[in-house]
């Protein structure tokens, strides 16, 4: 076998270990501090900061190999590298250290983008989103916005050209999207990027006799990712910006809501509440042209029952379309901010939706660790696509942002990120509380008692002869 081959067989090898050393290491740490635990006194815990301070430079370490791998010349052992560094972003905030290397990073998400193919590119862009966020908790987020400039560019030609994958142009959207509302403070680059995106969905609008065109699975999911994104720079927009161009983009939206697809369908719902709920911002008595025929349309999609659609996809419809009539009927007063208060329910928790004052949404999620528990209140469809839009990028990622970085803090108004504790304090406290034992004797006899106790319902049930 050749040499060249063998190499590159050892590389492919070595991405791979790295991808499972950072996808498993936050796991890896949980499970030595609970090991640790409960063997461990007070007097020993106190010295465990070199112990934090090694294991932070080992996860650093193992980042710099994986930049180091993405540069190889194999393409799996390269998409391997990409997407073990996009994951060692999301486990963890490494602003500190990506002050040093987001240049480096950039280069390589960029030469992936232009010459790579697939999978390659899919990686490439999702470590650009992963780059942007974690930059945006810098004060100023200059190094954010010069990351932003060098990749808008091909993230855009990317985006539009129809001889790339669905998946390809699907993740530039997304990409595209987030880090222009994150780092782009330039109206004219905003207002750029959603006509980019504007050009990619309305390939679904109507043709010129009327007709909606039939798209397979693939395309309509880069219609949906890109209407997404054009909701999500909505929202960057002011109300009376917004106010003067409701009635074209709504007209737009209600010819989406014929589609075939669930979610494009969906989307475009959510684009005609966030519409109406900044117009009314504006104007608090705005109606559009064609209000009754909306309703209508909007009404036959939140009483759908026809068989031929999935149940599933039934029913979240129903629910969607049932919350968009309320905003676009004015019932209820339409909040334009979140909240946030103290909780006690568990970490990353999404509570159920409710209406608040007849046709608000008000969707509550519950965040952070178990010493300084948070609530965040989704009251407005902007707050909604923002975080919806989050939870696409960062994934299983979303809780340690949300609670630690400061710049997705500051987009839900959550004030300063508490404080983080350090190994020894988190073992002692992992150490001092108590489960309760279910298995135990005692338990099992006092289970045992109240189930003689309770009433038996069958042979509680009388028969009239």
């Amino acid at each position: 076998m050749p040499r060249e081959k063998k190499l590159s067989k050892k590389a492919a090898a070595a991405a791979a270990a790295a991808a499972a050393v950072l996808t498993t290491a936050q796991n890896e740490k949980d499970e030595d501090d609970c090991s640790v635990a409960s063997d461990r006194t007070e007097s020993t815990a106190q010295l465990s900061d070199e112990e934090c301070v090694s294991e932070s430079e080992c996860y650093e370490q193992k980042v710099r190999d994986a930049m180091d791998l993405a540069v190889v010349k194999s393409v799996h052992t390269r998409t391997n590298a990409l997407t073990a560094l996009t994951t060692a972003m999301q486990k963890r905030v490494l602003t500190t250290f990506l002050l040093d290397h987001h240049q480096t990073l950039s280069d390589i998400a960029e030469r992936s983008l232009k010459k790579g193919k697939g999978a390659e590119q899919v990686a490439a862009a999702r470590l650009i989103n992963l780059l942007v966020l974690s930059l945006s908790e810098l004060p100023q987020a200059e190094e954010a916005e010069e990351v932003y400039k060098a990749v808008s560019g091909v993230l855009t030609v990317t985006l539009t050209d129809p001889s790339m994958t669905h998946t390809t142009r699907l993740e530039c959207a997304h990409t595209l999207s987030v880090c222009t509302f994150i780092a782009c403070h330039d109206l004219a680059e905003v207002m750029n990027a959603m006509n980019k995106l504007h050009s990619v969905f309305a390939a679904s609008l109507p043709k010129g006799n009327g007709d909606l065109p039939n798209h397979p699975l693939g395309l309509s999911s880069l219609h949906t990712a890109a209407l997404s994104g054009f909701c999500l720079l909505l929202c960057l927009l002011s109300p009376a910006t917004l106010y003067t161009m409701a009635n074209k983009l709504i007209k737009e939206m209600c010819d989406l809501l014929g589609q075939s697809d669930v979610d494009l369908r969906i989307q475009a719902g959510e684009g005609v509440a966030l519409i109406y709920e900044s117009a009314r911002t504006h104007n608090a008595h705005y109606y559009c042209t064609q209000q009754r025929t909306l309703i209508s349309v909007l009404q036959d999609l939140a009483t759908d029952s026809h068989k031929f659609r999935a149940k599933r996809d039934r029913k979240h419809q129903r629910a969607s379309f049932r919350e968009i009539i309320k905003t676009v009927e004015g019932i209820g007063n339409t909040a334009t901010a979140g909240k946030n208060a103290s909780g006690s329910t568990g970490a990353g928790v999404i509570g159920n939706t409710a209406t608040a004052g007849g046709g608000v949404i008000n969707e509550l999620i519950t965040l952070g660790p178990k010493h300084a528990r948070q609530e965040l209140i989704l009251d407005s469809w902007s707050l909604k696509i923002q975080y919806d839009s989050l939870c696409k990028v960062l994934n299983e990622g979303l809780n340690t942002h949300i609670t630690y970085n400061v710049g997705v803090r500051d987009v839900f108004s959550l004030g300063p990120p508490p404080m983080q504790l350090t190994p020894s304090v988190a073992s002692l406290t992992k150490r001092n509380h108590k489960k309760i034992n279910r298995e135990s004797p005692a338990s099992k006899a006092r289970q045992m008692t109240r189930n003689k106790n309770r009433d038996n319902r069958a042979a509680a049930k009388t028969y009239d002869d």
